[in-house]
C-alpha cells in the first residue's frame, strides 16, 4: 500500500512530460494507425508559463514530410501519442509550417539566460506540465540527469549509479530552472534580433555588473541580440562595467551614431576613460555626433591625464547657489537628479561657480527649510585640485572617511566630482599591474 505521500508524488510526476521522451515518438490518429513521428512542439511566447499549440508531426527517411496538429487533439500519451482525429485530416507538406518559437529548435541543447541566478545555462531538456487537455512549458532541465535522458542512456546508467550508490543525489535530485525565470536567446541571423519570451524588466533587473558576464558568457551573435534588445539606459550601465577590451568588441558591432549615442548617456568619467583608449580619429568622429554641450564637457575631460584628478572626476554633480534656503535645495534635488550616479553630496557654488560649502541630503533633511542651504556646510570644506594624483586623492578620501570630493581648479571654480567607486577602480587597476610586474620580476 502507498501513502498519501507517495501517491501524491506518482501523480504529480504524471502531470509532468518531459520534451526528450517525445520527440520522434509515434503519432496515431483516432482509428490507431501511425500517422508520423513527433517532431517538435510549437508555443506562444509572452506569458509565465507558455501555452504549447501544435505538435509537429513528420514521416519519411530521405524526403521527410511535415504536419501540424494542434495539441488540444492530443487524447493520450503514453507509449505513443494518440490523437483525436482521423489521419485523413492531416495534411503534410514538405517544409515546415513558419513557427516563431519551437521547442526543440530553440530551446533544446541551446543556451539561455536565468534570470533568478543570473547566470547562462544549457538546456538539456524541457519540462511540460499536463494541465486537463493543454500543455505548458514548465521548467528547463540544466543537469546532468536531463543530458543522460536526452542521450538515451537514462535506464542504463540508473542501473548502474544504483547498483554502486542507491542512495546518491543523482537518482533523486534534478536541476530544473523554472520557466519564469528563463530568457531564451533565439536570434534572427539575418537581422541579429533576439525573441524575448518575457518582459524586458527580466533583464533590466538583473544588476549591470552581472547582465554584462551573462552577455559574455554567449556567443557573439547572441552577445549582441540581447544587447540591443535591452533599453539605452540598461546598455549604458552595461557597458560601463564591462573590461576595456569588451566595451571595444561591443562597440566595433555598431554603427557610429549608435556608439555616440550610448557615449552620451554614460556617465562622464566612465565614458571618458573608454573614450582614451580608442584611435584618435574614432574620438574625433564620435564627438561631432554627441551634442555639442556633452561633447565639450568630454573633450575637455579628454585633456586631462588619466591618472589626475581631472582625468578621474565626472562633470555630473548636484550644486546649488549659496543664497538658497534648504528647502529650494530639496526641491532643486527632487527635479534635477533622477539621472546622476551619485547625489549623497550638495555642493554650493557662488555666483561664478566657485566652491563655498558642502552637505549632504541627510543634513538637509533635518534642517530648518527656511534655513539658508550654508547654515547646514560642513565646518570644512574639503576638495582636491584638477592636478592631484589619483594616490593623493584616494589618501585624501581615506584619512577624512568620504565617499565622494569636489574637485576645483586654481581657482577654486568647481569642476566635478570623484567617487569612492571611481577611485577603487582605478587602485586596484593600479595594483593589478604591480602584482603583474612583480610576478614577471620586472
Amino acid at each position: 500500500m502507498l501513502n498519501n505521500l507517495e501517491e501524491a508524488r506518482i501523480k504529480a510526476a504524471e502531470m509532468f512530460i518531459n520534451l526528450s521522451c517525445l520527440l520522434r515518438k509515434d503519432v496515431l490518429d483516432s482509428e490507431g494507425n501511425v500517422v508520423g513521428r513527433l517532431w517538435d512542439i510549437s508555443a506562444k511566447l509572452g506569458d509565465i508559463y507558455p501555452r504549447t499549440e501544435d505538435i509537429i508531426i513528420f514521416k519519411g527517411s530521405i524526403k521527410k514530410v511535415y504536419a501540424s496538429v494542434e495539441c488540444s487533439h492530443i487524447k493520450s500519451i503514453g507509449n505513443e501519442i494518440a490523437l483525436d482525429i482521423k489521419g485523413s485530416g492531416i495534411t503534410f507538406a514538405p517544409d515546415v509550417k513558419i513557427y516563431e518559437f519551437l521547442l526543440k529548435r530553440d530551446i533544446l541543447d541551446q543556451q539561455v539566460v536565468d534570470t533568478f541566478n543570473h547566470k547562462v545555462r544549457r538546456v538539456n531538456d524541457v519540462h511540460l506540465l499536463k494541465v486537463d487537455s493543454e500543455f505548458f512549458i514548465a521548467h528547463v532541465d540544466i543537469g546532468l540527469r536531463g543530458l543522460i535522458r536526452r542521450l538515451g542512456w537514462e535506464r542504463a546508467v540508473d542501473i548502474g549509479v544504483r547498483w554502486l550508490n542507491s542512495k546518491s543525489k543523482y537518482l533523486r535530485s534534478e536541476e530544473l530552472v523554472s520557466w519564469k525565470y528563463v530568457q531564451p536567446v533565439t536570434v534572427n541571423p539575418a537581422s541579429t534580433t533576439m525573441k524575448l519570451s518575457l518582459s524586458e524588466k527580466q533583464l533590466t533587473s538583473i544588476p549591470a555588473a552581472d547582465l554584462g558576464d551573462i552577455i559574455f558568457d554567449l556567443n557573439p551573435a547572441q552577445r549582441m541580440a540581447i544587447f540591443r534588445s535591452l533599453d539605452l539606459k540598461t546598455k549604458a550601465k552595461v557597458l560601463e562595467n564591462l573590461e576595456l577590451e569588451e566595451q571595444k568588441s561591443i562597440l566595433k558591432e555598431l554603427d557610429k551614431k549608435e556608439a555616440a549615442i550610448l557615449l552620451s548617456n554614460m556617465s562622464s568619467d566612465e565614458a571618458t576613460d573608454l573614450l582614451e583608449n580608442l584611435p584618435h580619429s574614432t574620438v574625433k568622429n564620435l564627438l561631432t555626433l554627441i551634442e555639442s554641450g556633452r561633447a565639450k564637457k568630454l573633450s575637455t575631460l579628454l585633456g586631462y591625464s588619466s591618472d589626475s584628478a581631472g582625468g578621474l572626476m565626472t562633470t555630473e554633480f548636484a550644486s546649488v547657489r549659496d543664497t538658497v534656503t534648504v528647502a529650494e535645495a530639496i526641491e532643486y534635488i527632487r527635479n534635477n537628479t533622477k539621472e546622476l550616479e551619485t547625489v549623497l553630496y550638495l555642493f554650493m557654488v557662488d555666483e561664478k561657480n566657485k566652491l563655498k560649502g558642502i552637505t549632504t541630503i541627510r543634513k538637509l533633511l533635518f534642517a530648518d527649510p527656511k534655513d539658508p542651504v550654508l547654515k547646514t556646510a560642513y565646518p570644512k570644506t574639503l576638495y582636491v585640485n584638477l592636478k592631484h594624483s589619483v594616490q593623493e586623492v584616494a589618501y585624501f578620501m581615506d584619512k577624512y572617511k568620504i565617499s565622494a570630493i569636489p574637485v576645483v581648479d586654481e581657482n577654486k571654480i568647481l569642476q566635478g566630482m570623484i567617487t569612492m567607486d571611481d577611485i577603487l577602480s582605478q587602485v586596484i587597476s593600479i595594483a593589478w599591474r604591480k602584482r603583474h610586474k612583480t610576478a614577471r620580476g620586472i
